[in-house]
């Protein structure tokens, strides 16, 4: 299993973390997805996660990804 970290913003409560991750665990690849509302990230893990995706889904939901974290 492999995994990413991204940076989020705009999630500043528990509905906005379940959002995030439900919205992210439909994406191919991803297994699980940890929303961590008060440092701005989420933590993806899975095999084959395509980056794209995950940037689409997170603006699709409505908030503003920052990048992938390292």
């Amino acid at each position: 299993m492999s995994g990413m970290k991204v940076k989020v913003i705009g999630m500043n409560c528990n509905h906005c973390k379940i959002n995030v991750e439900t919205g992210l665990k439909k994406i191919t690849g991803v297994e699980t997805a940890l929303a961590d509302i008060v440092n701005g990230e989420v933590t993806l893990n899975g095999e084959n996660i395509n980056p794209d995706n995950i940037r689409s889904a997170i603006e699709s939901l409505g908030y503003i990804y920052d990048g992938e974290l390292k």
